[in-house]
């Protein structure tokens, strides 16, 4: 897997992990660009203080060798050379690529969620959609996580995406299997999911 995004796409930048608990970061409106997506493997700190950063953790009991790519902002361009819209990062088992995570992360204030929920989706699929076009991925499970780490809980009934009915229609129109959490669990080489 990690071959065929870089024959496509030279410039992805990758980090492998087998840690037991990993922590996706979002640090760009924190540091005003400065810093962007970083994968820790200790729960990393807010800018400039002591206080843990708002993060997506993804729980790997099992410490299965995870391969993260990390996308630049200006990574997927249109015919016309303009930017497309697209998540974060992706991550796969690095032994057998038969599942992909794609992760999109809104670092925003609560009150912003409402607006960033749309997009969050629309740029899971945008990604996933490049992917495929492009071939890299065609028969493997695909996931779409969305976290918004400044709510801590999200609970069943107050998150957008939690709707069955969304969900299952995500998993029959795009392949994708859609988690809102800002906790996640690799099973196995094939199965994310937001409860263990």
């Amino acid at each position: 897997m990690k071959s065929k995004i870089q024959t496509v796409y030279p410039q992805s930048i990758f980090q492998s992990t087998s840690a037991e608990t990993i922590y996706v970061a979002d640090f760009t409106e924190r540091t005003n660009s400065a810093r962007k997506v970083e994968i820790h493997i200790a729960e990393p700190c807010v800018p400039d203080s002591s206080e843990a950063m708002d993060c997506l953790k993804v729980n790997n009991r099992d410490k299965v060798e995870l391969e993260f790519c990390l996308f630049d902002d200006h990574q997927f361009k249109d015919e016309q050379g303009k930017d497309i819209s697209h998540c974060e990062c992706c991550f796969f088992p690095t032994e057998s690529a038969s599942a992909l995570g794609f992760v999109e992360i809104k670092d925003c204030k609560l009150k912003n969620i409402t607006v960033h929920r749309n997009k969050s989706k629309e740029q899971i699929l945008s990604t996933v959609q490049l992917f495929r076009s492009s071939g890299i991925i065609d028969k493997q499970k695909v996931y779409g996580i969305i976290s918004f780490p400044r709510k801590k809980k999200m609970l069943f009934n107050d998150f957008p995406y939690r709707d069955i009915y969304e969900t299952t229609r995500w998993v029959r129109d795009y392949g994708i299997h859609l988690i809102a959490s800002n906790e996640i669990y690799i099973k196995d080489n094939r199965t994310i999911s937001d409860h263990f």
